[in-house]
């Protein structure tokens, strides 16, 4: 059995996810306050009436993504329990907080603890920011918010999202990805819940020979692909193999 695992999310619950795949995220619900996808003007689907889709992973929804709002989400005890009912009554197998528009740490939180027996990851944007909390709010946050996440040990999974609309340089690879992991452990995460996350926007052999060797070379829980279904076969095999995982 493999030390890694993969995953990956997709917009669309109809869309099939690779056997290889121990996790596979839809979202984003980016609609916070209606719990939808798109917005509260031009709402998509929705947790709390599509029924998780079978697979031979477990199924999360995402809560939050880019451009997700209102920003302090969640902001009361009925948004937790609307969250936590979307989950349990459709047969999620818990939610993944894509944490882009600044949430309530301690709300998030709050909505870990009613989540379980069912489970919950945190994503997060892993770049300079992160990187440089002493010279950025943002990345202040975001290292308080993984803290603050870890001590509570209420989520199985910190997904660090080092990319942006494509994967980044070379140059910005190499300066943020192997420190964004080791913060990472360093502020409380055990390095097996570390998920590495990827884009096949940009991506080539050497990028994701990067990748994947941060992965193992650091023996963290695995790599997980923003966007699935837009990953070449070739690529998906180089992955699998990589880590010892197969379909």
């Amino acid at each position: 059995m493999s030390d890694y695992i993969i995953g990956g999310w997709s917009q669309t619950p109809s869309d099939p996810s690779p056997n290889s795949f121990s996790y596979t995220m839809y979202g984003m619900v980016t609609n916070l306050n209606g719990l939808t996808t798109g917005t509260s003007a031009s709402p998509g689907w929705s947790p709390t009436t599509t029924t998780a889709p079978s697979r031979s992973s477990e199924v999360l929804w995402t809560y939050g993504g880019g451009g997700c709002s209102p920003s302090d989400m969640p902001n009361s005890n009925a948004n937790i329990e609307d969250i936590v009912a979307a989950t349990k009554n459709n047969g999620w197998a818990g939610v993944d907080i894509d944490d882009e528009c600044s949430m309530d740490v301690q709300q998030l939180i709050k909505t870990m603890q009613a989540l379980k027996p069912n489970q919950s990851s945190y994503t997060f944007l892993a770049g300079w920011d992160y990187n440089n909390p002493n010279s950025s709010s943002i990345g202040q946050a975001a290292n308080s918010a993984v803290r603050q996440i870890a001590e509570a040990k209420v989520a199985e999974r910190f997904i660090l999202m080092c990319y942006a609309a494509e994967m980044w340089s070379m140059a910005d690879i190499q300066a943020n990805v192997g420190p964004a992991i080791q913060r990472t452990i360093d502020n409380g995460v055990s390095p097996k819940q570390v998920i590495l996350a990827l884009t096949p926007a940009g991506l080539n052999s050497e990028n994701l020979s990067y990748f994947l060797n941060q992965v193992t070379s650091k023996q963290i829980g695995g790599l997980f692909i923003w966007n699935y279904p837009d990953l070449s076969a070739k690529d998906l095999d180089t992955i699998q193999k990589s880590l010892d995982i197969f379909g």
